[in-house]
């Protein structure tokens, strides 16, 4: 039984992509006062109910309780305006940002529904169905593109998904364009492409709050996980980046800042917490590509390096101390001064773990405390006593 074989009733078809419409819109509204990050969503409950609006007019003039001249002009133009506001709203909702030049989007309609006003085209079945079908197209292509597009800063596992489901729509509307010009060359009937469109709707809205709702988990992740003063990462993150078992070529760096209560009572706490930011923003610059950094608490701060030999490490972690050294920051006029002692340890043993490292790290910070603070030290074991 092929696909054709069905029958599809143009007024159950009508009515389900009014619904589609509607809770979608529903589903977007909902999702956006459960949200604190809800931009996009009431733009795209507008662009939806503007769609529904289009879906209504035409199932009214279905049944011919509006003239033709109303429901085909109605059914036209909310068509276009819903597509263009549904990009702005996913647009938004993608990037998480507004930006008013979206909105220049609405040229589009703002040109053709003049233009549909004087020719009166709508009142053709054929090319009114084409053009409002390759606007659909064009506006859902473009929404896809957006999705795919910002994976980059924000790479949730629904993007692709998302996407996939507005390109099959996209790609729906162009055979309903296809199947009105030239229906020898259509996979399908306009009336089944137009069904399955239905089905992409409701997986639009299913995806979008599953969008949210995996953007948000996101962000208490990331808030999990890092210091709130300087905004690099915490205890617990740091310690979930260690393997279980160090290699060889690891390197831990252990630091702290030289005599920083001093800085808290000479200059007051909003200076040191000016000198803590201050020194996160200087050491994450500094550091070597595919290191992770990360304040343990207070003053003190570690960092790894993975693939690196002592030789490489020490010249990495005396860089640091130099950067250190070399750091501005004025309080009222005056600059605070700031040095870091760094303890350095490297994983030869293969059996070590990451809290044996840990004690390496901070016996050589030690060691770089009691020998004048404002330099590097290697971890070297203890030499044993002869008898």
């Amino acid at each position: 039984m092929t696909l054709q074989s069905f029958q599809l009733d143009l007024p159950t078809v009508l009515l389900l992509h009014q619904c589609s419409f509607l809770v979608g819109a529903l589903c977007f509204l909902y999702t956006r006062w459960q949200s604190r990050r809800g931009e996009g969503l009431g733009t795209l409950a507008i662009g939806f109910l503007a769609l529904a609006m289009s879906s209504t007019l035409a199932g009214l003039g279905d049944r011919s309780i509006l003239s033709r001249e109303i429901w085909t002009f109605g059914t036209f133009t909310s068509g276009l305006i819903g597509y263009a506001v549904f990009w702005v709203g996913m647009r938004r909702l993608s990037s998480g940002k507004a930006h008013r030049a979206d909105w220049l989007v609405m040229i589009g309609p703002a040109v053709l529904i003049p233009v549909a006003a004087v020719t009166q085209f709508y009142l053709v079945d054929v090319v009114r169905g084409a053009v409002s079908n390759f606007i659909s197209f064009v506006s859902l292509a473009a929404a896809a593109a957006t999705v795919l597009r910002d994976r980059r800063p924000e790479n949730l596992p629904v993007r692709l998904v998302l996407a996939t489901v507005i390109a099959l729509s996209s790609l729906l509307a162009l055979t309903i364009v296809v199947a009105m010009l030239t229906p020898a060359l259509a996979p399908m009937t306009p009336r089944w492409a137009f069904f399955i469109r239905i089905i992409c709707h409701f997986a639009v809205a299913l995806f979008v709050i599953i969008l949210v709702k995996e953007r948000a988990e996101a962000a208490l992740r990331h808030a999990a996980d890092t210091d709130t003063l300087t905004g690099v990462g915490n205890r617990r993150w740091f310690t979930s980046r260690m393997p279980k078992a160090m290699r060889e070529d690891d390197a831990l760096f252990l630091m702290d800042l030289d005599l920083f209560k001093q800085v808290n009572d000479r200059f007051g706490h909003d200076t040191g917490d000016q000198v803590l930011v201050s020194f996160a923003e200087t050491i994450e610059k500094n550091l070597r590509a595919g290191g992770s950094f990360a304040r343990l608490g207070g003053e003190e701060f570690a960092a790894y390096l993975p693939h690196t030999t002592a030789s490489e490490a020490m010249a990495a972690a005396e860089q640091l101390v130099d950067v250190v050294r070399k750091l501005v920051v004025d309080s009222n006029g005056e600059r605070v001064p700031l040095t870091v002692s760094i303890g350095v340890a490297m994983g030869e043993d293969k059996d070590r773990s990451w809290s044996e490292l840990l004690k390496m790290a901070d016996a050589a910070l030690y060691a770089a405390k009691n020998s004048g603070r404002n330099r590097a030290v290697m971890f070297a074991e203890p030499t044993k006593a002869a008898a």
